[in-house]
């Protein structure tokens, strides 16, 4: 009894513990200037409803019938993941739209799933070492298909590998480019694939989502491909949660069959933060989008003036995307510098063409916190006397700079009442 009350005491303390250190981490979160690609920063409405009753409740009956209320605990905010859901056909001009997922990921499996084809059928996917996702090969194999990676580079597909691919039968193209400073061609890939009536064409465009629903990129629907999958976290400033869509009543049959097995509960809280920021997005979304490239551009150049190594070409604005790729001798002293400072780096390795370690850098979430151009020159002269070796007291601008930002995000403009939350 003696050693249970020991153990029950310490867990007590623990957990003020933890408590403490939560709200002093919320504290540094509110002002932190997060430049990781694949993170963003949902609005307060959208994030509310991660705390609400509705994180612990399944709901099952998206028609909404009267009679389907089997589990009746998420019944009175239902229509909200269906008004999420019509904002999001909206937005990418498909009829159907799945919020099942949990995950980026999650929406991957389900489409290899359900689109890959029978055992043993062979599946094409963007080679890793080009910017293709790391896992999307080993679930291709662990679904029982064949993986056949092709080349990419600067967005643009090696249509001779493809073809050659294609020519001995392939089920389903996954293109799933996420390392890249360029858009993907889909124009391109669709139009060798159209000559191959037994290949479908998925793409996954968890990076870039926000940009194409933004209309800075172009929509793969719109250029061959017969779905997307997503996740809703990167240039999307959404919850960590995935989405499927598709304008072929067909595919999206074999992906909700597929969704019915290896999706039970859908996280319905996150959903409904998935469905806010749809609504919002369709307020805000194009001014956003537009003003992310502007951003990478923006910062980009600025730390090539300042003397870094920035990957890519100065005439083109080095990125089409919401990342910034940076190499630089101490990587990871450095991010340990301005982690100390409240800003965030992201460190990658052996990035397409980049053997090694360096920064991959994201504007996405400084920007949907309201950032300028003007912010982003600020920005990389801060991050410049990080790599000089200067201390946190002689940094000049860094407190106005962390405080300025978030003032004026650009979901603000949905609601003014948001202000209020900030």
């Amino acid at each position: 009894m003696k050693a249970a009350h020991l153990v029950t005491a310490d867990s007590a303390a623990r957990l003020a513990d933890f408590a403490a250190r939560t709200r002093a981490a919320e504290m540094l979160n509110r002002t932190a200037i997060n430049l990781v690609p694949s993170e963003n920063r949902m609005s307060p409405a959208a994030h509310a409803m991660l705390a609400t009753d509705y994180a612990n409740r399944y709901f099952f009956n998206q028609t909404l019938a009267p009679q389907g209320w089997e589990f009746r605990g998420g019944e009175g905010l239902a229509d909200l993941e269906t008004a999420g859901c019509q904002a999001l056909s909206r937005l990418t001009g498909a009829e159907f739209v799945n919020l099942r997922p949990l995950s980026g990921l999650n929406g991957m499996m389900i489409a290899l799933s359900g689109l890959g084809g029978e055992p043993g059928a062979r599946v094409v996917t963007i080679a890793p070492a080009c910017g293709g996702h790391y896992a999307t090969g080993a679930l291709i194999r662990r679904f029982g298909y064949q993986w056949v990676p092709v080349n990419c580079v600067d967005g643009r597909v090696d249509l001779t590998q493809l073809e050659q691919a294609l020519a001995t039968g392939v089920s389903l193209i996954y293109a799933d480019l996420q390392n890249s400073r360029h858009m993907l061609d889909v124009t391109a890939i669709g139009e060798v694939a159209r000559r191959y009536p037994g290949t479908r064409l998925h793409v996954d465009c968890s990076h870039t989502l926000g940009l194409i629903l933004g209309g800075a990129h172009p929509n793969p629907l719109d250029h061959g491909a017969q779905s997307i999958s997503s996740s809703l976290h990167k240039s999307f400033p959404g919850p960590h949660h995935g989405l499927l869509a598709t304008r072929d009543a067909d595919i999206d049959a074999l992906l909700r069959d597929a969704q019915f097995t290896l999706v039970s509960s859908h996280h319905f809280s996150a959903a409904l933060a998935a469905a806010v920021t749809a609504l919002e997005f369709e307020i805000y979304g194009s001014g956003y989008a537009d003003a992310v490239i502007a951003n990478a551009r923006a910062l980009a150049t600025a730390l090539a003036d300042y003397g870094f190594d920035v990957v890519g070409d100065a005439g083109s604005g080095y990125t089409d995307t919401h990342q910034v790729w940076v190499r630089l001798p101490d990587p990871v002293g450095v991010s340990d510098r301005l982690a100390r400072w409240g800003i965030r780096v992201n460190i990658q390795s052996d990035l397409p063409g980049c053997p090694g370690r360096m920064w991959r850098l994201g504007a996405a979430e400084p920007t949907v916190l309201g950032a300028t151009t003007t912010d982003m020159h600020e920005l990389a002269a801060v991050i410049a006397q990080a790599r000089d070796g200067h201390t946190s007291s002689h940094v000049r601008g860094l407190s106005e700079l962390r405080q300025r930002l978030g003032r004026h995000p650009w979901w603000s403009r949905t609601n003014e009442s948001e202000r209020a939350y900030l």
